[in-house]
């Protein structure tokens, strides 16, 4: 980005991040962001707009990059106003999650994520998860997590961060029943019984020092798709070893399957709730398709060795 003026429309959700992050990150942006070489504009959300529509007038004015500044939430509806376009996805992490940035090894301090952005850095171009005309970056769930996201307060997720999901899943034990599923990958279809079906765009502990999948898998043509059937408390914390030892070996409550092309997953009873990067987004019946490198995203330059 070497040419001057270049557009930057920055989204910022204020109800993400802490109560004195606004002021902090205007100034910032700011000092980045300066002329004649960017011209910048920042958009404060709020909650009546429709945000993707937002982005994507702001796309057919004219942009050099489009940053999300806020959680996982306000990144969705960002990113789906870039899908097939040339323009750069940048990130400002300031949710309790941001399952993306942590993957993309993006700084999750505020000044050197904006800096990441005006500086030198990369970009790659992600799959995305495809339902109805939504795309979804990260994942895609039946079961128990739709409820535990439902139930957990913003306040609750303030206080708490990540752990608040946890103190949800211990308030709410009945969560655990297994439920009939017609499950279809890649058109082949078996009847299961789950507490949790779970696609991701990444792999989780594909080797011991990583929790996530590396850069690469999110540009891998692959869902990674993990079946539980934990029906405890005691069985959730023991789904985080069958994760270390590899999922679908003997007496394991965790079963992995690849997918390239689209997943469904049906209710046999009763419709299940169904969550896209941590928002409800319907009940079942649900197809998912994989939709390759379709959006461009702004991370760190690989580390030399």
């Amino acid at each position: 980005m070497d040419n001057p003026s270049h557009k930057v429309f920055v989204v910022y959700n204020p109800k993400a991040g802490g109560e004195n992050q606004a002021e902090e990150l205007r100034s910032t942006l700011s000092q980045h962001f300066t002329a004649p070489r960017w011209s910048l504009e920042i958009h404060e959300t709020t909650a009546e707009e429709d945000v993707t529509s937002v982005c994507r007038a702001a796309c057919d004015r004219g942009l050099s990059l489009l940053v999300s500044a806020g959680g996982d939430g306000t990144l969705l509806y960002v990113a789906n106003a870039l899908v097939g376009r040339p323009i750069p996805l940048g990130i400002i992490p300031m949710g309790t999650g941001n399952l993306l940035a942590k993957v993309l090894g993006i700084p999750s301090k505020l000044n050197e994520a904006i800096k990441l952005l005006s500086g030198d850095h990369t970009t790659i171009e992600i799959d995305t998860l495809k339902v109805g005309d939504r795309h979804f970056l990260s994942n895609v769930s039946v079961g128990i997590s739709p409820i535990i996201m439902r139930d957990t307060s913003s306040e609750q997720k303030k206080q708490l961060g990540m752990l608040a999901y946890f103190w949800t899943i211990v308030k709410r034990s009945r969560l655990f029943n297994l439920r009939h599923y017609i499950l279809t990958i890649d058109g082949k279809s078996r009847r299961v019984r789950a507490s949790e079906i779970f696609i991701s765009n990444i792999p989780f502990l594909e080797k011991a020092t990583e929790l996530y999948g590396p850069p690469k898998t999110l540009q891998d043509g692959q869902f990674e798709l993990y079946l539980a059937s934990a029906q405890t408390v005691g069985d959730y914390l023991r789904l985080l070893w069958d994760l270390f030892r590899g999922p679908s070996q003997p007496g394991s409550k965790l079963y992995h399957w690849e997918s390239h092309n689209n997943v469904s997953i049906d209710a046999e009873r009763a419709p299940q709730m169904v969550q896209g990067d941590g928002e409800i987004i319907g009940h079942t019946p649900v197809e998912v398709q994989m939709v390759p490198k379709s959006v461009q995203v702004i991370m760190p330059l690989p580390t030399k060795t």
